[in-house]
C-alpha cells in the first residue's frame, strides 16, 4: 500500500513539473518582434539579399537557422549557406540555367510583332494608296472647279512633280528609319490609311467635279 501510494505522489508529481515546464515554455516563447524590432517589410527585404545597414548578426537572426512561426513554434531551417536568396538567384551564375530557351518571348516594343504576312498587306496598302492618290489628283486638277490643297506642288501639279515630291518624302524616311525596319513599317502603315481617306475624298470631289464643272 504504502509503495502504491509512494508511485501515484510521484506519477503526481511528476506530471505537475512537466504541465509546470509546458507551461512556461509555451508563456514564454519568444517572438519575433522581440527578438528584432524590425518592420515585416525590412525582414522580408533582409531575405532576398538587401541587407543593408544592418549588421551580421542581425541577418544571421533574420534569414538564420531558427525562425519563429505565426504560432510561436520555432522552425528549423538551413542557414544562407544552403537557401540562396531571390538576389543570389537572379545573379549568380552557379544557380543560371545553362543553354536555356525559353518556348516564347514577350515583346516590349510594338513595332516587334509585324510579321511577314502583315509586312505584305502592309506594302499592298501603302503603294496601292500612292498610285490611287496620284491618279485621283490627276484627274481631279484637269477641272476647272479644283485645286492642289498640298502647298508644296502647284495648284495643278503634273503626274511628274506629284511622284517626285511622293519619292523625296519616302525615301527621307526610309534613310532615317534604315537603323529600324520595324518602325519602318508602322510608318508606312500609317501613311497607308491616311492616304488611302485623300484617295477616297479625291474621287468624291471628281465625281461632283464631273457634274457641276468644266474640263480645263
Amino acid at each position: 500500500m504504502y509503495s502504491l501510494q509512494r508511485q501515484s505522489k510521484l506519477v503526481l508529481f511528476t506530471l505537475v513539473i512537466f504541465s509546470s515546464l509546458c507551461a512556461v515554455a509555451e508563456a514564454f516563447v519568444p517572438t519575433e518582434s522581440l527578438l528584432l524590432g524590425i518592420p515585416e517589410y525590412k525582414k522580408e527585404l533582409i531575405r532576398k539579399g538587401y541587407h543593408a545597414p544592418y549588421n551580421t548578426e542581425t541577418i544571421k537572426r533574420v534569414v538564420g537557422r531558427v525562425r519563429i512561426a505565426e504560432n510561436g513554434a520555432l522552425i528549423n531551417l538551413p542557414g544562407p549557406e544552403f537557401v540562396p536568396t531571390l538576389l543570389q538567384l537572379r545573379t549568380m551564375d552557379r544557380y543560371q540555367l545553362k543553354n536555356y530557351k525559353p518556348e516564347f518571348t514577350v515583346e516590349t516594343d510594338p513595332f516587334e510583332s509585324w510579321t511577314d504576312r502583315q509586312k505584305r498587306a502592309i506594302d499592298i496598302l501603302f503603294w496601292t494608296s500612292q498610285i490611287l492618290d496620284v491618279y485621283s489628283t490627276y484627274r481631279g486638277v484637269q477641272y476647272d472647279c479644283i485645286y492642289e490643297a498640298n502647298p508644296l506642288l502647284n495648284e495643278v501639279p503634273t503626274v511628274p512633280e506629284m511622284i517626285g515630291l511622293k519619292t523625296g518624302v519616302i525615301g527621307i524616311m526610309y534613310s532615317t528609319t534604315k537603323d529600324n525596319r520595324e518602325f519602318w513599317y508602322g510608318w508606312k502603315l500609317g501613311a497607308g490609311v491616311t492616304t488611302s481617306l485623300v484617295a477616297a475624298n479625291n474621287f468624291r470631289l471628281l465625281r461632283k467635279a464631273q457634274k457641276n464643272c468644266d474640263k480645263r
